[in-house]
Parts: C-alpha cells; sequence; structure tokens
C-alpha cells in the first residue's frame, strides 16, 4: 500500500515537474521605442536591421529610436517602461513553449488602458506596433524576444 502511494506521488511529480521546470525559465524581451514621422528623412543607425520593416508596415519619412529597454523575465512577470511623460508601457510574458513567446502587451495613459493585445511571437522575431501619437509623430513599439 505504501509503495503504491509513493509510486503515485512519484507519478504526479514527474506530470507536474516540466510545467514548474518551464515556469522558472526567464526570456529577454527587448523594447525599442521609436518616434516616426514626416519630420526630415532617414532612419537612425540603430534601426536598420529593421528599416525594411518599417518602410513597408508605416508610412513615413523618419525614424528615430528614442530609448531602448530590455526585461529579464518569467511566466506572468511584467516589465514596465515610461514611454511619454503620461504613458507607460507594460509587457507581460505570458509563455515560452517551442520556441514561440506569448506576450501580453498594454499601454497605459495615466493608469488607464488605452491598448492592450496578446501577440506570439518567435525567439529573435520582431513584432511592431504603431502606437500613440507623440510630438510631431507617432510612436513605435519594437518588441523582441531572445
Amino acid at each position: 500500500m505504501r509503495r503504491t502511494i509513493s509510486l503515485i506521488v512519484l507519478g504526479v511529480l514527474l506530470f507536474l515537474l516540466p510545467p514548474l521546470v518551464a515556469q522558472g525559465r526567464e526570456m529577454q524581451i527587448g523594447v525599442r521605442v521609436i518616434l516616426a514621422s514626416h519630420q526630415g528623412k532617414g532612419v537612425d543607425a540603430s534601426l536598420q536591421n529593421i528599416q525594411r520593416k518599417l518602410s513597408n508596415l508605416f508610412n513615413y519619412s523618419s525614424y528615430r529610436l528614442l530609448q531602448e529597454h530590455s526585461f529579464l523575465l518569467a511566466q506572468d512577470q511584467t516589465g514596465q517602461l515610461p514611454l511619454t511623460e503620461k504613458k507607460e508601457l507594460r509587457v507581460r510574458l505570458l509563455q515560452e513553449q517551442g520556441g514561440t513567446v506569448e506576450i501580453d502587451v498594454e499601454i497605459l495613459r495615466e493608469g488607464k488602458g488605452i491598448f492592450k493585445t496578446k501577440a506570439k511571437l518567435k525567439k529573435g522575431g520582431i513584432l511592431l506596433i504603431g502606437g500613440p501619437r507623440h510630438k510631431e509623430g507617432v510612436l513605435i513599439l519594437a518588441i523582441s524576444a531572445q
């Protein structure tokens, strides 16, 4: 009887172990905040690797990197980044599985949500989100997972 109970407990632990290990894995989530506008022409040198994607998705003549930040997040952890004086970005890692990362992205203005989406991206991939108006243009968020 005791041996049967031990085997059942061991079986349950082995069944639960992979999700517990996966939950402890951390992912590097990178965020680049870009100002896109029609003021001037050109693309910052630090954005050359995504220049084609930017110009294919958005119709602006200038792309300037405002800030770059990265978060080391475990499952269900959230990283926060101020975008402007009144707006902030929250990125939450929902799960990582088989080379795909699922994230929850939210933009808040004065603490109230103005944009929210879930997205899946491959490790090494980039998610581009056209964000809120800012100064003479709009903010674009380039979010990546490593």
